[in-house]
């Protein structure tokens, strides 16, 4: 992550579009955040982290316009007050992680996936978040956060299954050969079996390459516990 970090840095950017499997969970819609600020705390034992972002309000009205527009499923959500101070959203720990090594000045646009649409989707709202970024004035970046396979532990908290291991050999080779399109070709059984997190928001992140071809920069895979682990830059 800090190696991520410090590649996107160097780019300086002004927004932060991060899309989370663990924030707003609406059954067949996805989401996009149009709350004034955002904030939120992880706690681990006896340590702690907080922080809190401004959000690009207009950066997120003009990605839900344009999903809108395409007839995607999605829905702009608030939290608190319409606008001010109190209109503030929560940050789960999908997005509290990231954002912790990313610049602390850049403002922060949330959307949520969802798993119950066509894959597709996921992919046209990618689209749609890249055509928004680059008629945007701002420098922006896109973080598709989430885990990867959560079944390589029996003591874990879902369990073991060997596919988890081929689910992710597989997303590992999938991004080090850079296709992502590869994706919608995955087998549905082995997403249920190997319970991945990051799935869907990997559909968005292919959706946003195609309007902003990037090099590829792998950094690393790691599975220390139940979920496997994989961070990978596009510059």
């Amino acid at each position: 992550m800090r190696n991520v970090a410090r590649m996107v840095s160097s780019t300086n950017p002004e927004t932060i579009v991060i899309a989370s499997p663990h924030n707003m969970r609406i059954e067949g819609k996805m989401a996009v955040v149009r709350a004034e600020n955002c904030a939120g705390a992880l706690e681990e034992g006896e340590r702690a982290l907080s922080l809190s972002r401004k959000c690009d309000v207009e950066l997120a009205i003009s990605i839900y316009s344009a999903a809108a527009g395409k007839g995607l499923p999605v829905v702009s959500v608030n939290f608190g007050t319409d606008s001010g101070r109190e209109s503030k959203m929560p940050l789960d720990w999908g997005t509290i992680v990231p954002l912790w090594f990313l610049p602390r000045k850049a403002r922060v646009v949330l959307v949520t996936p969802s798993r119950e649409i066509p894959w597709g989707d996921l992919v046209k709202m990618g689209e749609c978040i890249g055509e928004a970024c680059h008629h945007t004035a701002a420098r922006v970046s896109f973080v598709a956060s989430a885990d990867q396979a959560h079944a390589h532990l029996k003591s874990g908290p879902y369990g073991f299954d060997e596919e988890a291991d081929v689910y992710d050999s597989r997303v590992i080779r999938i991004v080090k050969e850079d296709k992502l399109e590869e994706l919608l070709n995955m087998n549905r059984g082995l997403l249920a079996r190997a319970k991945p997190d990051g799935f869907w928001q990997m559909l968005m992140l292919h959706g946003a390459l195609r309007s902003a071809p990037l090099r590829l920069a792998f950094c690393s895979y790691a599975c220390p516990t139940y979920y496997g682990m994989l961070s990978a830059a596009y510059l």
